[in-house]
C-alpha cells in the first residue's frame, strides 16, 4: 500500500507542468503568434492578384526611414496594403561637434534605436468616382507587429549591435495621401498621417516613439 501511494504521488508529480515548462510554453506561444501575423501579412502581400508594390522614404518627427508597400486592389474605392520600413530614430540632442581630439566632426547625442514595423492595412479613395483618374486622394489606416531594436550604449559599433536587445510590441499608422498616376505607369505616392509605435517597455528613456510623418514613394504596376 505504501509503495503504492509512493508510486501514484511521484507519478502525479512528474505529469504536472513545473513553473519553468509553463514559462517556457507562454514563451513559445509569444513567439507562434508573432510568426504566424508576420507570415499571413508576407503571404497575402506576396500572392496579391493585382495591384502596384514600391519603395519610399519617410521622415518624422522622431528620425527618417525608408520602406518597401505592396498593395492590391479590393473594389474600386477599396485597395488592401502591405508596408514594411526599417526607421532609424533621431535623438532629441542629436548634434555635429567638432572633436579637437581626432581633428574631426562626430555626431552626440545618438540613440541606436531601429524600429522595424510590419504592417497590413488598408486604402480608401472617397473620391475615386469624382476625380480624374490620374488624381486619388485616399485614407489609409494600417496595423501590425513592430520589432524595435536597441543598441548598446557604446562607441564601437559592434560592441554597441552585439549587446542589444530586441522588443515586440504592436503599433499602427493611420493618414491621408494622393497617389499620381504617371504616363509611364509608375505611381508617385505622396503622404502625411500618425505613426503609433508604443514600446513594450522603457526604450532609451521612451514609453513610445508616436510622431507625425511624411512620406514619398515611387511605385509600378504588376
Amino acid at each position: 500500500m505504501i509503495i503504492g501511494k509512493f508510486i501514484e504521488k511521484h507519478t502525479l508529480r512528474m505529469c504536472l507542468p513545473t513553473p519553468r515548462l509553463r514559462l517556457l510554453g507562454q514563451t513559445s506561444t509569444k513567439i507562434n503568434i508573432k510568426k504566424i501575423v508576420i507570415s499571413l501579412l508576407i503571404t497575402t502581400s506576396l500572392f496579391a492578384a493585382e495591384g502596384y508594390r514600391g519603395f519610399g522614404l519617410e521622415v518624422g518627427q522622431q528620425g527618417t526611414g525608408i520602406f518597401y508597400q505592396q498593395s492590391w486592389r479590393s473594389s474600386d474605392a477599396m485597395q488592401w496594403l502591405f508596408h514594411g520600413k526599417i526607421f532609424d530614430v533621431k535623438g532629441d540632442d542629436q548634434m555635429m561637434v567638432y572633436d579637437y581630439y581626432t581633428g574631426r566632426y562626430r555626431s552626440v547625442g545618438d540613440k541606436y534605436v531601429y524600429i522595424l514595423p510590419v504592417f497590413g492595412g488598408a486604402k480608401y479613395f472617397p473620391f475615386y468616382d469624382s476625380i480624374a483618374n490620374n488624381f486619388a486622394p485616399f485614407v489609409t489606416v494600417q496595423l501590425g507587429p513592430v520589432l524595435t531594436i536597441d543598441g548598446a550604449e557604446s562607441d564601437k559599433f559592434t560592441t554597441r549591435w552585439e549587446k542589444s536587445k530586441g522588443l515586440w510590441s504592436i503599433g499602427g499608422y493611420a493618414g491621408v495621401g494622393v497617389d499620381f498616376l504617371m504616363a509611364n505607369g509608375m505611381i508617385v505616392s505622396a503622404g502625411a498621417g500618425m505613426d503609433i509605435l508604443p514600446m513594450n517597455g522603457e526604450v532609451d528613456g521612451e514609453s513610445n516613439y508616436n510622431g507625425a510623418i511624411i512620406h514619398f514613394a515611387f511605385n509600378w504596376l504588376y
